[in-house]
């Protein structure tokens, strides 16, 4: 047995063919009514299983014009429709000749038994006077109700679409605008706790270290080695504490403000980098190698901020090596083009990496190499601000390599 199978919808094809052939029937396809017309005449199947909705002919004027050949119009038709299902269509669909109009989807299971059904009482049946050919005017005028009542219900429907997505894109334009009042509220609650940093917390701190110092100056030699000691560290955490302070200040700037895009030459601000870390550090001798070209849209201020802190990382950690090395070059990172920074510097332990985006997590002490622990969390707020991602990969006493996209 062959069925010719006539549907838009590649898929639906293919789940019918799949049906029939496991049932050993052959199974012969067609895209619409024109190549169906003409699979038929080759093929001369045995069935045919027609969709209604399909582009240069559709299943109506498909069975019309198959009516037309005497072999042709002979062959069991069964419309298979999820557009074209009320009653209007079924009707049109009989006076046409169509044995039966089915409704998609149904189970394979199901839609083979239905089939089978149809075709015992289509040979039951065979005897029977087939249908007048409809006149041409009375098929167009059928024809042409039923296309209408499917305009109307689509223009219908699409009205209601429109209607919601209206009420969606008010309701969404509302919390747009009231999520944007919270945002700068948070952003003016944090630029008071900024300028509370800046100018509050200080005078403390300066009080406590210049205190601190007088005692040591005045009153040292009454001092045992144990008070002259507590009075040293007070200091020195007076110190730390606020280098802290700016820390989190810039951690602050680095998320506020308008991003001012405009493509920025990263090769140019990566030497400009090495050359301050060259004259601040003119003793080391550090191979550092800039690929040329490399350029991103982005912020150039937050950029230069974001290359100094990875380049000033991997300069600090190659410290220890007698060759260093710091390449920064361009890649490829989940198919979009990313740049990396890699050194061969003491890297660290990768159970620990996740704790480097955070402010203040360090892998090694402050005596080993200074800083304030805040460099890789400024980078990645802004490489997020920018729409960008970054990761870290390291191993111990290997180095590390930093990757981002913007």
């Amino acid at each position: 047995m062959k069925v010719l199978v006539v549907d838009d919808s590649r898929n639906d094809r293919k789940i019918i063919r799949y049906n029939f052939e496991w049932h050993g029937w052959h199974v012969v396809e067609a895209a619409n009514g024109k190549q169906g017309l003409e699979v038929a005449a080759a093929e001369a199947p045995d069935l045919i299983l027609s969709d209604c909705l399909m582009p240069v002919m559709d299943g109506f004027r498909f069975l019309r014009e198959l009516k037309k050949f005497q072999e042709l119009g002979r062959i069991p038709f069964i419309f298979y429709s999820a557009i074209y299902t009320g009653s209007r269509e079924a009707e049109l669909a009989a006076s046409l000749g169509a044995t039966a109009f089915l409704e998609k989807p149904m189970r394979p299971d199901e839609l083979w038994e239905e089939v089978g059904r149809l075709l015992v009482a289509e040979v039951a049946t065979g005897c029977e006077a087939e249908p007048r050919p409809m006149q041409e005017e009375d098929f167009l005028r059928d024809y042409s109700q039923v296309v209408a009542t499917r305009l109307e219900e689509k223009v219908r429907e699409l009205t209601e679409e429109n209607e919601s997505l209206l009420r969606l894109n008010g309701e969404l334009e509302r919390r747009v605008v009231e999520r944007t009042a919270q945002l700068e509220s948070a952003n003016r609650d944090l630029e008071m706790f900024s300028y509370s940093v800046s100018h509050d917390l200080r005078a403390p701190l300066r009080h406590l270290e210049g205190f601190s110092q007088a005692l040591t100056e005045e009153y040292a030699a009454r001092l045992n080695t144990i008070g002259n000691d507590y009075l040293d560290r007070i200091r020195r955490s007076s110190r730390r504490m606020a280098d802290m302070l700016d820390a989190i200040l810039e951690l602050s700037r680095s998320v506020r403000g308008k991003l001012n895009k405009e493509d920025v030459d990263l090769s140019a601000l990566a030497r400009e980098v090495v050359g301050q870390l060259v004259r601040s550090q003119p003793e080391r001798k550090v191979d550092v190698r800039v690929a040329e070209g490399m350029t991103a849209r982005g912020d150039a201020r937050l950029l230069k901020v974001a290359v100094e802190h990875l380049v000033g990382n991997a300069w600090k950690f190659t410290q220890t090596r007698e060759h260093a090395v710091v390449e920064f070059f361009p890649i490829e990172w989940e198919g979009r083009s990313a740049f990396a920074v890699r050194d061969n510097g003491t890297g660290f332990d990768m159970a620990y990496s996740e704790k480097l985006f955070s402010p203040f997590q360090r892998m090694h002490s402050q005596e080993e190499f200074p800083g304030r622990g805040i460099g890789l969390a400024i980078v990645k707020r802004i490489v997020s601000r920018h729409g960008g991602k970054v990761k870290i990969e390291a191993e111990a006493g290997q180095g590390a390599t930093v990757t981002f996209t913007v």
